[in-house]
Protein backbone atom coordinates (compact mmCIF):
# COMPACT_ATOMS: atom_id res chain seq x y z
CA UNK A 1 0.00 0.00 0.00
CA UNK A 2 1.33 3.46 -1.19
CA UNK A 3 2.73 5.94 1.50
CA UNK A 4 -0.03 8.10 0.26
CA UNK A 5 -3.03 5.75 0.84
CA UNK A 6 -2.26 4.77 4.26
CA UNK A 7 -2.02 8.85 5.49
CA UNK A 8 -5.39 8.89 3.47
CA UNK A 9 -7.17 6.14 5.24
CA UNK A 10 -5.64 7.22 9.32
CA UNK A 11 -6.82 11.32 8.76
CA UNK A 12 -10.26 9.47 7.34
CA UNK A 13 -10.37 7.72 10.37
CA UNK A 14 -9.48 10.75 12.70
CA UNK A 15 -12.37 12.31 10.67
CA UNK A 16 -14.83 9.57 11.73
CA UNK A 17 -14.09 9.56 14.83
CA UNK A 18 -14.21 13.14 15.33
CA UNK A 19 -17.54 13.13 13.99
CA UNK A 20 -19.28 10.13 15.77
CA UNK A 21 -17.25 10.33 19.01
CA UNK A 22 -19.54 11.43 22.01
CA UNK A 23 -16.79 12.91 24.18
CA UNK A 24 -15.23 15.21 21.59
CA UNK A 25 -17.68 18.19 21.74
CA UNK A 26 -17.70 21.34 24.28
CA UNK A 27 -18.41 21.26 28.09
CA UNK A 28 -21.80 23.05 29.42
CA UNK A 29 -19.72 23.61 32.77
CA UNK A 30 -22.37 25.74 34.70
CA UNK A 31 -26.54 26.55 34.38
CA UNK A 32 -27.30 27.27 30.75
CA UNK A 33 -23.61 27.32 29.62
CA UNK A 34 -22.56 29.62 30.80
CA UNK A 35 -22.37 33.53 32.62
CA UNK A 36 -24.77 35.33 30.44
CA UNK A 37 -27.11 32.24 31.05
CA UNK A 38 -27.03 32.13 27.30
CA UNK A 39 -28.20 28.52 26.57
CA UNK A 40 -26.17 29.04 23.25
CA UNK A 41 -23.14 26.41 22.36
CA UNK A 42 -21.63 26.57 19.33
CA UNK A 43 -21.64 22.02 19.57
CA UNK A 44 -23.71 20.67 16.32
CA UNK A 45 -25.54 17.73 17.65
CA UNK A 46 -25.61 14.64 15.49
CA UNK A 47 -28.87 14.43 14.41
CA UNK A 48 -31.08 12.14 14.57
CA UNK A 49 -30.90 11.47 18.54
CA UNK A 50 -31.20 8.06 20.21
CA UNK A 51 -31.52 7.26 23.90
CA UNK A 52 -28.59 6.12 25.39
CA UNK A 53 -29.57 5.95 29.26
CA UNK A 54 -32.21 7.28 31.75
CA UNK A 55 -32.48 7.64 35.51
CA UNK A 56 -34.75 6.02 37.73
CA UNK A 57 -37.64 9.60 37.89
CA UNK A 58 -38.12 11.01 41.54
CA UNK A 59 -39.80 14.32 41.71
CA UNK A 60 -38.30 17.18 42.98
CA UNK A 61 -39.32 19.18 46.26
CA UNK A 62 -39.43 22.79 44.36
CA UNK A 63 -38.78 25.58 47.14
CA UNK A 64 -41.79 27.35 46.62
CA UNK A 65 -44.98 25.59 46.28
CA UNK A 66 -46.33 27.31 42.84
CA UNK A 67 -48.02 30.48 41.74
CA UNK A 68 -50.61 31.98 44.20
CA UNK A 69 -53.84 30.65 43.24
CA UNK A 70 -55.20 34.71 42.47
CA UNK A 71 -54.46 38.12 43.19
CA UNK A 72 -57.17 39.87 45.24
CA UNK A 73 -55.58 43.16 44.89
CA UNK A 74 -55.88 43.12 40.76
CA UNK A 75 -58.88 40.21 40.91
CA UNK A 76 -56.91 37.85 38.70
CA UNK A 77 -56.61 34.14 38.66
CA UNK A 78 -54.27 30.97 36.52
CA UNK A 79 -51.06 33.66 37.42
CA UNK A 80 -47.15 32.57 36.85
CA UNK A 81 -45.06 31.58 38.96
CA UNK A 82 -42.67 34.05 39.68
CA UNK A 83 -40.24 31.61 41.74
CA UNK A 84 -39.81 28.40 39.61
CA UNK A 85 -36.31 28.59 39.60
CA UNK A 86 -36.12 24.73 40.40
CA UNK A 87 -38.17 22.33 38.69
CA UNK A 88 -36.17 19.99 37.38
CA UNK A 89 -32.80 18.59 38.46
CA UNK A 90 -30.30 20.73 35.83
CA UNK A 91 -27.18 19.40 35.04
CA UNK A 92 -24.17 20.19 33.47
CA UNK A 93 -21.72 18.27 32.03
CA UNK A 94 -17.57 18.59 31.54
CA UNK A 95 -14.93 15.90 30.57
CA UNK A 96 -17.28 13.11 29.78
CA UNK A 97 -18.96 13.57 33.44
CA UNK A 98 -22.43 15.20 34.38
CA UNK A 99 -23.20 16.94 36.83
CA UNK A 100 -26.88 17.52 39.07
CA UNK A 101 -28.09 18.51 42.42
CA UNK A 102 -30.73 16.94 44.34
CA UNK A 103 -33.81 18.72 46.32
CA UNK A 104 -34.53 14.77 47.16
CA UNK A 105 -31.86 13.43 48.99
CA UNK A 106 -29.18 16.88 49.59
CA UNK A 107 -26.56 15.33 47.34
CA UNK A 108 -24.87 17.01 44.10
CA UNK A 109 -24.49 13.35 41.62
CA UNK A 110 -21.72 12.53 39.33
CA UNK A 111 -22.75 10.50 36.41
CA UNK A 112 -20.76 9.43 33.52
CA UNK A 113 -22.00 10.87 30.64
CA UNK A 114 -21.87 7.84 28.11
CA UNK A 115 -23.02 5.36 30.65
CA UNK A 116 -25.43 7.30 32.82
CA UNK A 117 -23.48 4.92 35.57
CA UNK A 118 -22.66 6.97 39.38
CA UNK A 119 -19.27 7.78 39.66
CA UNK A 120 -19.64 9.24 43.42
CA UNK A 121 -22.47 11.58 45.47
CA UNK A 122 -21.48 14.07 47.72
CA UNK A 123 -23.82 15.11 50.39
CA UNK A 124 -24.83 18.36 52.43
CA UNK A 125 -27.14 18.91 54.73
CA UNK A 126 -29.84 20.95 52.49
CA UNK A 127 -31.53 20.63 49.08
CA UNK A 128 -29.02 21.80 46.23
CA UNK A 129 -31.58 23.39 43.84
CA UNK A 130 -29.52 24.69 41.15
CA UNK A 131 -26.73 22.74 39.49
CA UNK A 132 -22.79 22.81 40.17
CA UNK A 133 -20.62 24.82 38.06
CA UNK A 134 -17.22 23.09 36.52
CA UNK A 135 -14.53 25.49 36.67
CA UNK A 136 -11.03 24.22 36.13
CA UNK A 137 -11.49 20.39 37.51
CA UNK A 138 -13.52 21.61 40.69
CA UNK A 139 -17.39 21.66 41.37
CA UNK A 140 -19.18 25.14 43.08
CA UNK A 141 -22.67 24.89 44.40
CA UNK A 142 -24.76 25.85 47.24
CA UNK A 143 -27.08 24.27 49.50
CA UNK A 144 -30.07 24.97 52.07
CA UNK A 145 -27.99 24.07 54.51
CA UNK A 146 -27.24 27.73 54.47
CA UNK A 147 -23.33 26.60 52.80
CA UNK A 148 -21.52 26.72 49.46
CA UNK A 149 -19.22 23.98 48.93
CA UNK A 150 -16.10 23.59 46.89
CA UNK A 151 -15.71 19.73 45.97
CA UNK A 152 -13.15 17.96 43.28
CA UNK A 153 -14.89 17.53 40.10
CA UNK A 154 -13.45 13.61 39.34
CA UNK A 155 -13.54 12.77 43.11
CA UNK A 156 -16.31 14.29 44.64
CA UNK A 157 -14.13 14.99 47.95
CA UNK A 158 -14.56 18.58 49.41
CA UNK A 159 -11.92 21.40 49.32
CA UNK A 160 -13.75 24.16 51.14
CA UNK A 161 -16.94 25.07 52.28
CA UNK A 162 -18.34 28.43 53.44
CA UNK A 163 -20.99 29.16 55.71
CA UNK A 164 -23.63 32.05 54.41
CA UNK A 165 -24.21 33.62 57.90
CA UNK A 166 -22.57 33.12 61.34
CA UNK A 167 -26.04 32.10 62.62
CA UNK A 168 -27.32 28.49 62.95
CA UNK A 169 -30.71 29.38 62.95
CA UNK A 170 -33.17 26.75 61.11
CA UNK A 171 -36.41 26.50 59.84
CA UNK A 172 -39.20 23.95 58.13
CA UNK A 173 -39.35 23.42 54.69
CA UNK A 174 -40.70 20.94 52.71
CA UNK A 175 -40.51 18.74 55.48
CA UNK A 176 -37.13 19.39 56.34
CA UNK A 177 -34.67 22.43 58.77
CA UNK A 178 -32.95 24.60 56.58
CA UNK A 179 -30.76 27.55 57.01
CA UNK A 180 -32.38 30.48 57.43
CA UNK A 181 -29.79 31.41 54.57
CA UNK A 182 -29.60 29.43 52.28
CA UNK A 183 -27.74 29.41 48.79
CA UNK A 184 -30.38 29.33 46.53
CA UNK A 185 -28.70 31.40 43.71
CA UNK A 186 -26.06 28.46 42.67
CA UNK A 187 -22.25 29.75 42.05
CA UNK A 188 -20.87 31.53 39.51
CA UNK A 189 -17.53 31.52 39.01
CA UNK A 190 -15.52 34.36 36.92
CA UNK A 191 -11.65 35.40 36.99
CA UNK A 192 -10.81 32.35 39.24
CA UNK A 193 -13.98 34.24 42.28
CA UNK A 194 -17.26 32.31 43.25
CA UNK A 195 -20.45 34.32 43.41
CA UNK A 196 -23.52 33.77 45.42
CA UNK A 197 -25.88 34.83 47.65
CA UNK A 198 -27.71 33.42 51.18
CA UNK A 199 -31.25 34.29 51.62
CA UNK A 200 -34.78 33.51 52.55
CA UNK A 201 -36.78 36.23 53.68
CA UNK A 202 -36.90 40.38 52.62
CA UNK A 203 -37.13 40.95 56.64
CA UNK A 204 -33.92 39.14 57.10
CA UNK A 205 -30.26 39.40 56.09
CA UNK A 206 -28.99 38.77 52.62
CA UNK A 207 -25.49 38.12 51.72
CA UNK A 208 -23.24 38.63 48.86
CA UNK A 209 -20.27 36.81 48.62
CA UNK A 210 -17.12 36.93 46.17
CA UNK A 211 -14.92 33.83 47.02
CA UNK A 212 -11.42 32.96 46.14
CA UNK A 213 -12.10 29.81 44.00
CA UNK A 214 -8.62 28.12 45.24
CA UNK A 215 -8.88 29.32 49.33
CA UNK A 216 -12.37 29.83 49.57
CA UNK A 217 -11.74 33.09 52.11
CA UNK A 218 -13.29 36.81 50.75
CA UNK A 219 -11.17 38.80 52.11
CA UNK A 220 -8.70 39.65 49.58
CA UNK A 221 -8.41 42.17 46.61
CA UNK A 222 -12.28 41.85 44.48
CA UNK A 223 -13.37 39.37 46.80
CA UNK A 224 -16.27 40.22 49.57
CA UNK A 225 -19.20 39.48 51.81
CA UNK A 226 -21.64 42.11 51.72
CA UNK A 227 -24.78 42.48 53.95
CA UNK A 228 -28.07 44.00 52.63
CA UNK A 229 -32.01 44.00 53.87
CA UNK A 230 -35.31 44.37 52.34
CA UNK A 231 -34.07 41.85 49.27
CA UNK A 232 -34.44 38.09 48.38
CA UNK A 233 -32.01 36.09 46.37
CA UNK A 234 -33.36 33.22 44.58
CA UNK A 235 -32.36 31.93 41.16
CA UNK A 236 -29.38 31.84 38.92
CA UNK A 237 -27.21 34.67 39.08
CA UNK A 238 -25.77 36.67 35.59
CA UNK A 239 -23.05 38.21 35.29
CA UNK A 240 -21.36 40.57 32.69
CA UNK A 241 -17.92 42.31 32.87
CA UNK A 242 -18.45 44.95 35.16
CA UNK A 243 -21.84 43.70 36.62
CA UNK A 244 -23.45 41.05 38.81
CA UNK A 245 -27.73 40.71 38.41
CA UNK A 246 -29.42 39.15 41.17
CA UNK A 247 -33.12 37.72 40.50
CA UNK A 248 -35.69 38.45 43.33
CA UNK A 249 -38.61 36.55 42.39
CA UNK A 250 -41.73 38.19 43.33
CA UNK A 251 -39.53 42.03 42.92
CA UNK A 252 -37.64 43.15 40.23
CA UNK A 253 -33.68 42.01 39.76
CA UNK A 254 -31.07 44.32 40.93
CA UNK A 255 -27.65 44.86 39.64
CA UNK A 256 -24.18 45.17 41.66
CA UNK A 257 -20.68 46.31 40.90
CA UNK A 258 -19.00 42.65 40.23
CA UNK A 259 -15.49 43.76 41.85
CA UNK A 260 -16.84 45.78 44.83
CA UNK A 261 -20.57 43.88 45.41
CA UNK A 262 -22.13 47.65 45.79
CA UNK A 263 -25.99 47.50 44.68
CA UNK A 264 -26.10 50.05 41.64
CA UNK A 265 -29.99 49.35 40.81
CA UNK A 266 -33.03 47.73 40.47
CA UNK A 267 -33.76 46.96 36.95
CA UNK A 268 -37.19 47.93 35.96
CA UNK A 269 -40.71 48.19 38.10
CA UNK A 270 -41.09 46.70 41.18
CA UNK A 271 -43.78 44.33 39.78
CA UNK A 272 -41.11 42.82 37.28
CA UNK A 273 -40.62 39.93 39.13
CA UNK A 274 -39.87 36.28 37.93
CA UNK A 275 -36.32 34.68 37.84
CA UNK A 276 -35.66 33.74 34.39
CA UNK A 277 -33.15 36.17 31.92
CA UNK A 278 -30.37 36.10 30.40
CA UNK A 279 -27.44 39.12 28.79
CA UNK A 280 -26.80 39.09 25.53
CA UNK A 281 -23.12 39.81 24.31
CA UNK A 282 -23.60 43.45 24.21
CA UNK A 283 -25.40 42.94 27.78
CA UNK A 284 -29.03 43.46 26.78
CA UNK A 285 -30.77 42.01 29.88
CA UNK A 286 -33.66 40.27 29.31
CA UNK A 287 -35.49 39.03 32.40
CA UNK A 288 -38.91 37.51 32.97
CA UNK A 289 -41.72 35.30 33.54
CA UNK A 290 -44.20 36.49 36.17
CA UNK A 291 -45.33 39.62 37.28
CA UNK A 292 -47.11 41.40 40.22
CA UNK A 293 -50.58 42.28 39.23
CA UNK A 294 -50.69 40.47 35.85
CA UNK A 295 -51.58 37.01 34.45
CA UNK A 296 -49.58 36.53 31.18
CA UNK A 297 -46.46 37.02 32.14
CA UNK A 298 -43.44 38.94 29.91
CA UNK A 299 -40.08 38.62 29.00
CA UNK A 300 -38.60 42.70 29.38
CA UNK A 301 -35.61 43.78 27.22
CA UNK A 302 -33.51 46.58 29.53
CA UNK A 303 -30.59 48.34 27.61
CA UNK A 304 -27.07 47.08 28.79
CA UNK A 305 -25.99 50.85 29.00
CA UNK A 306 -28.90 52.31 31.23
CA UNK A 307 -30.68 49.31 32.22
CA UNK A 308 -33.70 51.32 30.47
CA UNK A 309 -36.40 49.37 29.42
CA UNK A 310 -36.42 48.83 25.77
CA UNK A 311 -39.49 46.74 25.26
CA UNK A 312 -41.58 43.67 26.65
CA UNK A 313 -42.27 40.82 24.73
CA UNK A 314 -45.96 39.55 26.21
CA UNK A 315 -46.20 35.57 27.16
CA UNK A 316 -43.21 35.05 26.31
CA UNK A 317 -42.12 31.26 28.34
CA UNK A 318 -38.48 30.80 26.85
CA UNK A 319 -35.88 33.00 24.55
CA UNK A 320 -32.05 32.96 23.29
CA UNK A 321 -30.62 35.73 21.69
CA UNK A 322 -27.37 35.12 19.40
CA UNK A 323 -25.97 37.89 17.59
CA UNK A 324 -28.25 39.65 15.69
CA UNK A 325 -31.20 36.89 16.54
CA UNK A 326 -33.87 36.36 18.68
CA UNK A 327 -35.37 33.30 18.86
CA UNK A 328 -38.21 33.26 21.59
CA UNK A 329 -41.59 31.05 22.29
CA UNK A 330 -45.10 32.52 22.98
CA UNK A 331 -48.56 31.88 22.67
CA UNK A 332 -47.30 28.85 21.03
CA UNK A 333 -45.50 30.04 18.47
CA UNK A 334 -41.23 29.96 17.93
CA UNK A 335 -40.60 32.89 16.03
CA UNK A 336 -36.98 34.03 14.53
CA UNK A 337 -36.73 37.50 14.41
CA UNK A 338 -34.15 40.18 13.30
CA UNK A 339 -32.78 41.57 16.55
CA UNK A 340 -31.60 45.10 15.19
CA UNK A 341 -34.55 46.17 13.09
CA UNK A 342 -36.86 44.72 15.64
CA UNK A 343 -35.28 46.56 18.52
CA UNK A 344 -35.64 49.90 16.29
CA UNK A 345 -39.24 49.63 15.91
CA UNK A 346 -40.11 48.89 19.49
CA UNK A 347 -38.02 51.61 20.67
CA UNK A 348 -39.89 53.90 18.40
CA UNK A 349 -43.22 52.14 19.13
CA UNK A 350 -42.30 52.83 22.55
CA UNK A 351 -41.71 56.26 22.18
CA UNK A 352 -44.90 57.01 19.75
CA UNK A 353 -47.27 55.27 23.00
CA UNK A 354 -45.88 57.48 25.38
CA UNK A 355 -46.11 60.78 23.41
CA UNK A 356 -49.50 59.32 22.54
CA UNK A 357 -50.50 59.15 26.43
CA UNK A 358 -48.69 62.16 26.97
CA UNK A 359 -51.42 64.01 24.57
CA UNK A 360 -54.16 62.40 25.84
CA UNK A 361 -53.91 63.19 29.32
CA UNK A 362 -53.36 67.12 28.22
CA UNK A 363 -56.41 66.80 25.80
CA UNK A 364 -58.40 66.05 28.82
CA UNK A 365 -56.96 68.39 30.99
CA UNK A 366 -57.79 71.14 28.21
CA UNK A 367 -61.80 69.82 27.55
CA UNK A 368 -63.23 72.10 30.23
CA UNK A 369 -61.56 75.10 28.91
CA UNK A 370 -63.65 76.38 25.83
CA UNK A 371 -61.33 79.14 25.89
CA UNK A 372 -58.27 76.95 24.67
CA UNK A 373 -59.88 74.85 21.55
CA UNK A 374 -57.03 75.78 19.53
CA UNK A 375 -54.53 74.23 21.57
CA UNK A 376 -57.26 70.86 21.89
CA UNK A 377 -57.29 70.97 17.94
CA UNK A 378 -53.33 70.63 17.75
CA UNK A 379 -53.41 67.94 20.43
CA UNK A 380 -56.10 65.90 18.57
CA UNK A 381 -54.42 66.57 15.13
CA UNK A 382 -51.22 65.18 16.68
CA UNK A 383 -52.88 62.39 18.65
CA UNK A 384 -54.38 61.11 15.14
CA UNK A 385 -51.10 61.12 13.64
CA UNK A 386 -49.65 59.60 16.51
CA UNK A 387 -52.22 56.95 16.37
CA UNK A 388 -51.67 56.63 12.46
CA UNK A 389 -47.34 56.08 13.18
CA UNK A 390 -48.15 53.02 15.51
CA UNK A 391 -50.13 51.50 13.37
CA UNK A 392 -47.31 52.08 10.50
CA UNK A 393 -45.27 50.07 12.70
CA UNK A 394 -47.28 47.64 13.88
CA UNK A 395 -47.78 46.60 9.74
CA UNK A 396 -44.07 46.77 9.84
CA UNK A 397 -42.78 44.83 12.52
CA UNK A 398 -43.91 41.60 10.97
CA UNK A 399 -40.75 42.19 8.28
CA UNK A 400 -38.33 41.37 10.99
CA UNK A 401 -39.81 38.04 11.51
CA UNK A 402 -37.80 35.38 9.56
CA UNK A 403 -39.48 32.43 9.96
CA UNK A 404 -43.10 31.69 12.20
CA UNK A 405 -43.80 27.81 13.30
CA UNK A 406 -46.37 26.81 15.64
CA UNK A 407 -44.77 24.52 18.90
CA UNK A 408 -46.13 23.00 21.93
CA UNK A 409 -42.53 22.76 23.24
CA UNK A 410 -42.27 26.45 25.59
CA UNK A 411 -40.93 25.15 28.49
CA UNK A 412 -37.16 25.88 27.43
CA UNK A 413 -34.76 26.95 24.37
CA UNK A 414 -31.19 26.50 23.49
CA UNK A 415 -29.14 26.73 20.67
CA UNK A 416 -26.67 23.82 19.83
CA UNK A 417 -24.69 24.83 16.71
CA UNK A 418 -27.33 25.38 13.72
CA UNK A 419 -30.24 23.76 15.89
CA UNK A 420 -32.53 25.09 18.72
CA UNK A 421 -33.99 22.34 20.39
CA UNK A 422 -36.91 22.94 22.59
CA UNK A 423 -38.45 21.27 25.78
CA UNK A 424 -42.12 21.01 25.89
CA UNK A 425 -44.58 18.46 28.14
CA UNK A 426 -43.69 14.91 27.66
CA UNK A 427 -41.65 15.86 24.41
CA UNK A 428 -38.54 17.42 23.41
CA UNK A 429 -38.16 18.77 19.41
CA UNK A 430 -35.22 20.01 17.53
CA UNK A 431 -35.90 22.10 14.61
CA UNK A 432 -33.13 24.21 12.03
CA UNK A 433 -32.56 27.58 13.11
CA UNK A 434 -32.11 29.24 9.78
CA UNK A 435 -35.23 27.67 8.48
CA UNK A 436 -37.43 26.61 11.57
CA UNK A 437 -38.05 23.88 10.02
CA UNK A 438 -38.69 20.95 12.31
CA UNK A 439 -36.17 18.04 12.09
CA UNK A 440 -36.06 15.39 15.44
CA UNK A 441 -38.91 14.71 18.09
CA UNK A 442 -38.71 12.34 21.12
CA UNK A 443 -41.04 11.64 23.99
CA UNK A 444 -40.04 12.24 27.81
CA UNK A 445 -42.02 11.94 30.61
CA UNK A 446 -43.17 15.47 32.06
CA UNK A 447 -42.36 19.04 31.36
CA UNK A 448 -38.99 19.70 29.91
CA UNK A 449 -37.43 22.54 31.70
CA UNK A 450 -33.95 21.48 31.65
CA UNK A 451 -31.93 21.25 28.44
CA UNK A 452 -28.23 20.66 28.29
CA UNK A 453 -25.67 19.85 25.16
CA UNK A 454 -22.14 18.48 25.78
CA UNK A 455 -20.25 15.67 24.10
CA UNK A 456 -22.23 14.73 21.54
CA UNK A 457 -25.15 14.32 24.37
CA UNK A 458 -28.45 16.21 24.55
CA UNK A 459 -29.54 15.68 28.62
CA UNK A 460 -32.86 16.28 29.25
CA UNK A 461 -34.48 16.68 32.71
CA UNK A 462 -38.23 17.07 33.28
CA UNK A 463 -40.39 18.28 36.71
CA UNK A 464 -40.85 14.07 37.23
CA UNK A 465 -37.17 14.15 38.73
CA UNK A 466 -36.08 11.72 35.29
CA UNK A 467 -32.63 12.98 33.46
CA UNK A 468 -32.38 11.13 29.84
CA UNK A 469 -29.28 11.36 27.92
CA UNK A 470 -29.73 11.56 23.72
CA UNK A 471 -26.73 10.52 21.74
CA UNK A 472 -25.38 8.46 18.74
Amino acid sequence: MKLFDVVAKALACVLLVSLTHPLLGEDWPTYQHDNRRSGVTGEQLPFPLQRIWQTRPVAPKTAWSGPAKWDSYANMVNLKSMRNFDPVFYTTAAQGYAYYGSSIDDAVHCLQLETGREAWVFFTNGPVRLPPTFYQGRLLFGSDDGCVYCIDALSGQQHWKVRMSDSQRKVPNNGKLISMWPCRTGVLVQGNVAYCAGSLLPWKSTYLFAIDVGTGTWQGSGQYKRTYEQMTAQGAMFASAEHLYLSQGRQAPLMFDLQTGDLLKTVGNSGFGGVYGLLADDSTFVHGHGQNHGPEGAMRFFSGKTQDQLLSYPLATSIVVNGNRIYVHADRVLRAIVRDEYMQLQAEKTQAQADLKADKKKLKQLEPNPSRQDQAAELEQRIRATTEEIKRIDRQIPSCFLWTVNSDCHLSLILTGRTLIAGGEDKVNAYDAQSGQEIWTTRVSGRAYGLTASQGCLIVSTDRGQISCFGQ
